[in-house]
């Protein structure tokens, strides 16, 4: 649902009443969980308006920047993965192999042959209903992975003989909605889960006699559905708390006014620091309110009418204050940027570039296999300045193996065998093994975990180089390398380019070369070099050739 780019319509903070509301039907939806635990009471609660990439209208409630629900199309609210990390028992939970993290990612639904069952004959699967809300996660990671509902009851997936898709994944970890404020990504965290014993395994049979494991949540609490009576109750507490219908807010347009107020306020959010006051208040309009609006505003069509009408209204709510310096000139002198509404006011989406520009990502997200250094394995690691907790990748524990055995460890030059020393006898015992045994053993002690990166990783990634030759008709071209190696999408920064340097880029492949290159039209060195570092944000460090470019001064005779 949100592995691709959605659109964001509106953003808004909720006022008390609607937080209230909220609050309600959080307790209604999942009475087993302290509303306190999900939604306190001072935190910022922010409403997302957005527009997925299949055209699914949705709305996600932010929690302190940080999503933590959102709606489905029947107004059904949904858990996201950063509510089931702090409040795991608020849903069941499917199991799955760690393998299959992966897949998920790239778009699959969860099917039965890669869930781990909960039990033996009927109660293989559980006991739910279709359309369950359930969390995935991993044989060896308790924590959430995914969000889902269910494709069929429990009794019908008990009858399709381990075939066809279980759960309809409706969030995961690494898609956009995960992603939608970089500033709280979290990584899953890491939960070990209880191992399996022989009391898992029943002889065949056996009368069934083994307890069941505790689940997070019992599922008479969160998974049956209500008989007719109960729902017609919530429908009526519903409707007594006179709480508008999820349809009817995804439908609701905001009004003129509400996109003036708002274009107002993200004008001062955005620009409050550097207004030249006193400015006039049809050159504030002009240069800062218009270019803020999501859509084009007609004042004519608004109760204001005029726009110092709007003003007037503004000056009255303590945001702004206008001095007349002649008959019908009106200049504003200061502004509040301590107002109350104006600090609880977010400008996520400023004009329809912007969103589109948000909308665009500019570096490929990978998810990568780690393994978790663990108190066994501390003793070992910490001599290489590896701290207990922190992620390695898979490629790079055999590097470091093979740097400790060099310094620590003695190699016969012949049969390659490892004579270990103490730290290494405790892991592998006393026996003498291979540089590929050891490395087997040390990550089988480890624990093993996934984590999504992004392009914005520069640890051991070749520098950036750039170039100048020259093309016929002695033309000069620059040439970039080892780009991909950041992550960057090429075809956004070609884009960027020829936009901002207005000259020909190209991808080309030289001979006897593996990567691709980036050629641009003429001496841009110095343009690329800032839209790297800036745009790109990627360190100036990482980025060489900068000498080459123009200084933008002629040489006089």
């Amino acid at each position: 649902m949100f592995l691709k780019p959605y659109r964001l319509k509106s953003s808004a903070a909720l006022k008390g009443s609607e937080a209230k509301k909220l609050r309600a039907r959080l307790d209604l939806a999942f009475p087993h969980i302290s509303v306190e635990n999900l939604l306190p009471a001072k935190a910022n609660v922010t409403q997302l308006k957005i527009l997925t990439h299949g055209g699914t209208a949705s709305i996600v409630y932010c929690v302190d920047k940080q999503p933590m629900f959102f709606e489905l199309d029947g107004g059904q609210l949904v858990p996201t993965v950063y509510t089931l990390w702090t409040t795991p028992e608020i849903i069941p939970y499917f199991t799955t192999h760690e393998g299959v993290l992966p897949k998920l990612t790239n778009g699959a639904d969860l099917m039965l042959p890669g869930v781990v069952p909960l039990g033996v004959g009927l109660s293989m699967y559980g006991h739910y209903k279709k359309g369950q809300l359930v969390g995935i996660n991993l044989t060896n990671n308790s924590s959430a992975v995914a969000v889902g509902q269910l494709a069929r009851s429990s009794d019908e997936l008990y009858m399709c003989g381990g075939h066809g898709v279980a759960v309809k994944v409706l969030h995961l970890f690494g898609d956009k909605l995960w992603s939608h404020e970089p500033s709280l990504l979290q990584q899953i965290p890491v939960m070990r889960t209880k191992p399996l014993t022989t009391d898992d395994f029943p002889a065949l049979g056996a009368v069934e006699q083994r307890k069941v494991p505790k689940t997070p949540v019992q599922p008479e609490q969160t998974v049956e559905l209500p008989a007719e009576p109960a729902t017609d109750a919530i429908e009526a507490s519903t409707a007594s708390l006179n709480l508008d219908e999820p349809e009817e807010i995804a439908d609701n347009e905001p009004t003129p006014e509400t996109m003036l107020k708002n274009a107002f306020l993200a004008a001062l959010k955005n620009n409050g620091k550097k207004l030249p006051l006193p400015l006039l208040t049809s050159n504030f309009y002009r240069l800062y309110v218009v270019n803020e609006a999501a859509e084009q505003i007609d004042l004519k069509k608004t109760r204001y009418k005029k726009l110092s009408n709007f003003l007037a209204e503004m000056v009255d709510q303590g945001f702004i204050v206008v001095r007349e310096e002649t008959k019908g000139v009106d200049k504003i002198i200061s502004v509040d940027l301590e107002h109350p509404e104006l600090l609880n006011f977010i400008t996520d989406v400023k004009t329809n570039d912007s969103s589109a520009a948000a909308e665009t990502p500019l570096f490929h997200s990978e998810l990568k296999e780690m393994y978790v250094v663990t108190d066994v394995t501390a003793a070992f690691f910490t001599k290489l300045n590896y701290k207990r907790g922190e992620g390695i990748p898979v490629a790079q524990v055999k590097k470091i193996v093979r740097e400790y055995v060099s310094k620590h460890a003695a190699i016969h030059p012949l049969t390659k065998i490892v004579e270990p020393d103490e730290v290494l006898r405790e892991l592998c015992g006393n026996r003498e093994a291979t540089l590929s045994e050891i490395t087997s053993i040390i990550t089988s002690k480890m624990e093993h975990s996934y984590q999504m990166c992004s392009g914005k990783d520069t640890s051991g990634k070749p520098q950036i180089q750039m170039s100048l030759a020259t093309r016929s008709g002695n033309k000069k071209v620059t040439l970039v390398s080892n780009i991909e190696a950041y992550g960057i999408i090429m075809a956004e920064l070609i884009k960027l380019c020829k936009q901002g340097a207005a000259a020909s880029t190209t991808i080309v492949k030289l001979p006897h070369q593996k990567h691709e290159q980036l050629q641009v039209q003429g001496n841009q060195v110095r343009f690329i070099y800032t839209l790297l570092t800036e745009t790109y944000k990627v360190p100036p460090k990482c980025i060489l050739g900068l000498e080459l470019a123009k200084d933008g001064k002629k040489k006089r005779k």
